[in-house]
């Protein structure tokens, strides 16, 4: 028995150490191409179009004869900061609702949990592709809706979290003991919900990963000359068969940064609980 624990604890570090591993290596990758790139990922070359993968261009060259390593680290640093931006606003609204509505109860929280509930309801994206039409596309409006979308599903990890939470004893003796309602949501029962908040973050951000991309593929994300990982596999679809590698440097990235974070969701939630 003690071995077995041992191996699933081995296995556990172990994927917590790639998934480390795939992140940082993803994020570093785009941090360096927000300071320097190769060749200029928006100049074009029509005698480079679609050059294959050499030496002068490790990635090959798009249809404009642009250089796609150069693309992807510009492209990577654009998607990621989608993803920061919108897990940002999407994690501070639904930990302010949840927590209020989790601690106080009552009329507001049975109200505001089933429109938040509904809201969840939707997919995402239908929601995303309403917003942009409405107030027209871009990179701005993608993290606003994104980032108003993703609320709900951090409101009801928090707003779980806190009914449980408020009830311990600690909770209680915080109470007898003067503290204020504040200080107790946000002192004493916020940080005990690291572990749940961990993953939930850690979700969100592949979640907004593979948003951004949905969206720009559709063309309602980014939009050129600048680049995403989604606005270039959107752009490499015609050339596949011509230039497959215009559309597996995003992809990889993609699939990279979204492996390594699912790792670190999984095994770093139980760790930091």
């Amino acid at each position: 028995m003690r071995s077995g624990r041992l191996r699933r604890n081995r296995k556990r570090n172990i994927n917590l150490i790639i998934g480390m591993v795939l992140f940082l290596a993803a994020i570093l990758f785009s941090l360096i191409g927000c300071f320097y790139t190769p060749y200029d990922p928006n100049v074009m070359n029509a005698e480079l179009m679609n050059a294959a993968p050499s030496p002068a261009h490790l990635f090959g060259t798009d249809n404009f004869g642009r250089d796609v390593f150069s693309r992807v680290m510009k492209g990577a640093g654009t998607t990621f900061l989608v993803g920061f931006c919108v897990v940002s606003i999407g994690a501070a609204g639904g930990c302010l609702l949840g927590a209020f509505t989790g601690y106080f109860g009552g009329k507001a929280d049975l109200i505001l949990m089933r429109i938040n509930d509904t809201v969840a309801a939707i997919p995402s994206i239908l929601l995303a592709l309403v917003f942009v039409g409405a107030f027209g596309s871009g990179t701005v409006q993608l993290i606003a809706a994104l980032g108003i979308l993703f609320i709900p599903s951090f409101a009801r990890v928090t707003r779980g979290g806190f009914v449980v939470q408020k009830e311990l004893d600690y909770v209680k003796n915080a109470r007898l003991m003067g503290a204020g309602h504040l200080r107790i949501m946000f002192v004493h029962i916020l940080p005990n919900l690291k572990s749940s908040l961990f993953s939930a973050i850690a979700i969100g951000f592949n979640n907004a990963v593979l948003s951004e991309a949905a969206m720009s593929y559709l063309s309602l994300g980014v939009q050129p000359p600048d680049a995403s990982l989604g606005r270039m596999l959107s752009e490499a679809q015609p050339y596949l068969s011509r230039a497959p590698w215009n559309a597996v440097a995003p992809g990889l990235m993609i699939l990279i940064s979204v492996l390594g974070v699912g790792l670190l969701s999984l095994e770093g939630g139980e760790k930091s609980g």
